[in-house]
């Protein structure tokens, strides 16, 4: 399926359009009566429900992270501004994407100045546990230019909106899905001056199982322009038209259809923030993940994350990939992800890498990442071709 295809098109809008309707549906007006003709008719309510693994699994979502898309008016003299507080997270950014499913412009936490008064928790250094953590964020309709405004999102219109998604990593230990700080309050700056704050699209839903094993067969979104290689090759990835994270670097390969698989490799240094620390800690990575998924659906079948993966004293992991009958005791000191009965695609997240760290997904040749990542690539093997027992245990 070509990128730029009439199919593919309209399969790579399915997730957007779906979260559209779910919000026109669940609120049709807006928090505050606006003078008639006043309010963009394009946007009726602000954030939609939470997306992910367990709600609406498709675009390969990571189970430790947790999505919400919003749809930014982009009429003309009409402006939006997102005000809310730093979540208790690994990491939050927002993200404005065109209507293919292409991320356009991202503001990542760190790039985003604390309001007057509060603090940003999110550099190296910073107080995670201040009590003053606002800001105010802008979404502008238009490319981003060579001098942007502090605090800015920019994004081209399509058919008078910009898909906005904002996503939360990891939120700390005991917290919901939002890192205990909701979700941003969305306000519409009319033309003539009136303000329009708007209400979700639906329930928060802030509880979320990271952990859950997902069953395939969900809702078909798209094509894959290029395959990835099969196990033991690993390639880059962009994202494609699957809403990436820009903060990310992917590499991704398949599984054989019904094998084992043993993934080896070492992991990163990333900051210890699920317990709760006082301080952001400098780290190689700010994020690691693994996870399987249904190449068809585009779905996640299950996901492991940096601060839970069993290691050896070097720092190195072993990963079974197995249907759940091969699953691995847990009592191995192995981790375990789920394969389904067709090929199952793995996909590695790198994200932010140090200036210092040279391994990264980030600083490898896609078609050959190996040799710049050395022992933090993932080696493959099956162990019915190396005479290990399957599941290791």
């Amino acid at each position: 399926m070509r990128p730029g295809s009439l199919r593919y098109q309209r399969r790579t809008r399915l997730f957007a359009l779906t979260v559209a309707a779910g919000c026109a549906a669940a609120f049709p007006v807006l928090t505050t009566q606006a003078p008639a003709g006043a309010a963009p008719p394009e946007v009726a309510c602000g954030w939609s429900p939470r997306i992910g693994a367990g709600t609406f699994n498709v675009a390969y979502p990571d189970t430790f992270a947790n999505y919400w898309m919003t749809f930014v008016p982009a009429a003309p003299g009409t402006s939006v501004t997102l005000h809310g507080d730093f979540p208790h997270a690994r990491y939050m950014s927002f993200v404005s994407y065109s209507a293919l499913g292409v991320a356009t412009d991202v503001l990542t936490d760190t790039s985003i100045a604390p309001d007057a008064g509060s603090v940003n928790p999110f550099p190296a250094g910073a107080d995670r546990e201040t009590g003053n953590r606002s800001y105010t964020v802008r979404v502008v309709a238009g490319d981003r230019p060579e001098n942007p405004e502090p605090n800015t999102l920019y994004a081209r219109a399509t058919n008078g909106v910009i898909p906005v998604i904002y996503r939360v990593y990891r939120p700390d230990a005991g917290l919901d899905a939002m890192g205990g700080t909701g979700l941003p309050r969305t306000t519409v700056h009319a033309p003539g001056g009136g303000a329009y704050e708007l209400a979700d699209c639906g329930a928060s839903t802030s509880d979320f199982d990271p952990h859950g094993v997902f069953p395939e067969g969900r809702t078909r979104l798209g094509g894959r322009a290029t395959p990835p290689p099969h196990a033991p090759q690993w390639a880059g990835r962009e994202g494609g038209g699957l809403f990436p994270n820009p903060d990310n670097k992917y590499l991704a390969t398949l599984v054989d259809s019904g094998r084992t698989a043993v993934v080896r490799g070492r992991v990163p240094e990333t900051p210890d923030t699920f317990s709760g620390a006082a301080r952001m800690q400098p780290a190689q990575l700010r994020y690691w993940s693994m996870c399987s998924g249904d190449g068809p659906s585009t779905s996640t079948l299950g996901c492991l994350v940096d601060d839970e993966l069993p290691v050896d004293e070097n720092g190195e992991f072993t990963i079974v990939v197995s249907a759940p009958e091969n699953r691995p005791d847990p009592g191995c000191g192995v981790a375990w992800l789920p394969a389904n009965s067709g090929e199952t695609l793995l996909i590695m997240r790198n994200m932010l890498p140090a200036e210092d760290f040279p391994n990264s997904v980030q600083g490898a040749d896609p078609e050959n990442p190996q040799p710049v990542m050395g022992p933090y690539y993932p080696e493959v093997t099956y162990p019915a071709d190396t005479g290990e027992p399957d599941g290791l245990c």
